[in-house]
């Protein structure tokens, strides 16, 4: 029963036994015609000479120790920042020409930190002095770290190695070294509590807060407003921008001229705004006094009285002019976003940000006719404030004709029904002015800012005070 079993699975067993010696046998060959024999391995595993960066990261922490005894040339470093931007390129100086014949490792020595020397030259600034250029590690998230950075030359010979056992310079010096992260993380912050005061100060609606930016910038009537809406988000973007630079670099960016520009540009748009909308958005002075003499108007022009309301500053109505599509603040918000993203994207350069000419005139363009569409807008209070002076002539029309006879009475409805009797053409000459400037007035200020709080405005509500 035994000897079956044996046979059958010798069967199954030889078979698999010799297409496993095929295969190890194609691999070998495989093998032999690549590398000329199988045994040899490939000719990219073979050593390389490591690079001046790699053997001065292999320099023994002894060697950095002994350095202030072994140097050769003891000198200085000078950075033109008060802080080192930890894990970003920064330009270092030594007090010493360069020697061609060594190259620099720089090492925080005491925290185990590698720089990273990517070039050296001689200073243009001063032809004494040794230029380098130093890749800086990063530090992680956190306020900044005082480290002290030492630099060393070491000669190098024919193969491209160093000798660690001959430092030539040797510098040392503490620095305070910032993370790039908890930079921008503050910086970040930083916009956000300016932001909240601006909140503080604008946001207020009712008994509560909004952070919507479009209500924060916002005219006097909850309208939206894109030239105060530019003007606070440059102002927010060039706030983070030199909050993020004093912390990654302890300096105080100087801001270039065209970012100036920017937010000269943008203050004189929000300006011009104002300016427009005042001379097109106000009654005289007459025909206030006697709107609010008479009760007809009992908000002022500013908007005091209006209950504060965040859904009529909307974000739609940035490129809206009276409800109507405008191509002018499309273009103006178009321009304006595009510049916002360079800024943004030249982050580190606040001091030489340049922005095309071409450009700059196309968004001083863009501002020009953006408040030259506001000023040509139809003059909606220039016609109230029309019809209000016809209106007024007209009552005083009226109350001569009539003045004799309502005077003797006592009550204004029976001086009322006298001065219809009296006068009636007069009457009815007032009374359609008087009919059309509620309506105005109404449809300017709404029921809100005037008297006629129902739909239907009664006659009773326009008669004059009579003598």
């Amino acid at each position: 029963m035994l000897a079956p079993r044996i046979k059958k699975a010798q069967r199954h067993t030889i078979p698999e036994f010799v297409i496993a010696c095929v295969f190890a046998l194609a691999a070998n060959c495989l093998l032999f015609s690549a590398y000329g024999q199988a045994e040899a391995p490939p000719p990219g595993a073979q050593s390389k000479t490591p690079s001046l960066q790699e053997q001065c990261a292999a320099v023994p922490a002894q060697q950095w120790l002994a350095g202030p005894q072994k140097a050769r040339t003891p000198t200085h470093i000078e950075s033109k920042m008060g802080v080192l931007p930890g894990g970003l390129t920064t330009k270092l100086q030594l007090l010493e020409p360069p020697s061609p014949d060594e190259f620099y490792c720089a090492k925080f020595v005491k925290d185990g930190l590698m720089a990273q020397v990517t070039e050296f030259k001689v200073s243009q600034d001063a032809p004494k002095r040794t230029e380098l250029t130093v890749i800086l590690p990063d530090i992680g998230f956190g306020w900044q770290r005082t480290l002290q950075l030492t630099v060393m030359s070491f000669p190098v010979d024919s193969n491209g190695m160093l000798n660690p056992d001959s430092p030539g310079a040797y510098a040392a010096r503490q620095f305070p070294v910032s993370s790039g992260p908890f930079s921008m993380f503050v910086s970040v912050l930083v916009v956000v509590l300016a932001y909240a005061a601006a909140v503080l100060a604008l946001g207020r609606v009712g008994t509560s807060y909004t952070w919507n930016p479009v209500y924060l910038t916002s005219d006097s009537h909850d309208k939206a407003s894109l030239s105060q809406f530019q003007i606070f988000a440059f102002t927010l973007i060039v706030l983070w921008l030199l909050t993020f630079i004093v912390l990654r670099t302890g300096l105080l960016s100087d801001i270039s001229q065209d970012v100036l520009l920017l937010l000269g540009i943008s203050a004189a748009g929000a300006a011009g705004t104002k300016v427009a909308n005042h001379m097109k958005k106000r009654l005289s002075y007459e025909n206030w006094a006697w709107l609010r003499n008479r009760q007809w108007l009992t908000t002022y022009e500013t908007g005091i009285g209006l209950t504060a309301d965040t859904r009529r500053a909307r974000w739609g109505d940035l490129l809206k002019t009276n409800g109507d599509f405008d191509i002018y603040s499309f273009q103006l918000a178009v321009f304006s976003i595009v510049v916002a993203y360079a800024l943004l994207d030249g982050m580190d350069k606040l001091a030489t940000f340049t922005i095309p000419e071409n450009l700059k005139a196309l968004l001083g363009l863009s501002n020009v006719v953006y408040i030259g569409g506001k000023a040509i807008n139809p003059d909606s209070v220039g016609e109230l404030d029309k019809r209000v002076t016809d209106l007024r002539n007209a009552e005083l029309i009226w109350l001569g004709q009539v003045i004799n006879a309502v005077k003797p009475l006592t009550g204004q409805l029976a001086k009322l029904d006298a001065a219809m009797t009296a006068a009636p053409k007069e009457y009815q000459a007032y009374m359609g002015i008087a009919r059309e400037v509620a309506r105005m007035l109404k449809s300017q200020y709404g029921s809100e800012g005037t008297k006629f709080k129902t739909e239907q405005i009664e006659d009773i509500d326009l008669m004059p005070v009579f003598p």
